[in-house]
């Protein structure tokens, strides 16, 4: 019992690694290969459980590792990139459908109505194009008429705010995300004591810019 919870510990382990090093597009955007990798590797990581032959699958697992090296490295280079990839496919243009393109990639016309609605566009004139990408998601590029007015659209200025940054996670500081915004523990103690917050703990979340001196807090449900 304590081998087998061992191997399930190092297995276990060895999976996380693995798809760590894959990378976070081998999660988000399933490429052909990445698809290939997981499914051999979780095939390949389960069958010890079931068997006592624990080296042959870690020696298994790192074939596996340099050929996704391999391949993730091929498909850097064009040629490559279109042979394992694919190109994009235009599947609607000017608000007209591409059959032969759908057929090709295998896309249903209720699934792509589907998608269409899901993403917030029902009605075909009102999409300029839509085109499938190598990794299988969906770009949908409305007409002018019909898209979310920006500020530049009326020729209003605006200024950059700085990306918010979690400092306070469940009541424990984060240091490292106060150094990207040039701000240190110091600075954080003042602004809660300015929030009248006693405990550091009594905050769930707190967030801060680069391009500003304001902390905001959310802070737990029992001292709202």
């Amino acid at each position: 019992m304590v081998y087998l919870a061992f191997k399930v510990l190092i297995l276990f382990t060895m999976g996380i690694t693995i798809m760590r090093l894959m990378g976070k597009s081998a999660i988000n955007q399933l490429t052909p290969y990445d698809l290939m990798a997981i499914i051999i590797i979780g095939t390949v990581v389960a069958e010890p459980l079931i068997s006592t032959k624990l080296k042959p699958t870690l020696f298994t697992l790192l074939i596996l590792i340099i050929l996704y090296v391999i391949y993730s490295k091929l498909s850097l280079n064009q040629f490559f990139n279109k042979l394992l990839l694919g190109r994009p496919a235009i599947l609607i243009k000017h608000g007209k459908i591409i059959e032969q393109n759908i057929e090709k990639e295998h896309i249903s016309l209720i699934q792509l109505i589907s998608m269409l609605r899901v993403s917030g566009y029902p009605k075909l004139e009102d999409i300029e194009y839509v085109i499938l990408e190598p990794t299988g998601e969906i770009s949908i590029i409305p007409k002018p008429e019909v898209r979310s007015i920006t500020a530049s659209d009326l020729n209003i200025s605006t200024q950059y705010e700085g990306l918010p940054i979690g400092i306070i996670i469940d009541g424990k500081v984060q240091r490292q995300n106060l150094k990207l915004i040039n701000k240190d523990e110091q600075w954080l103690e003042k602004k809660l004591k300015e929030e009248g917050i006693k405990d550091i703990k009594d905050v769930i979340y707190a967030y801060a810019t680069d391009q500003s001196d304001e902390i905001f807090c959310d802070l737990r449900n029992n001292i709202q």
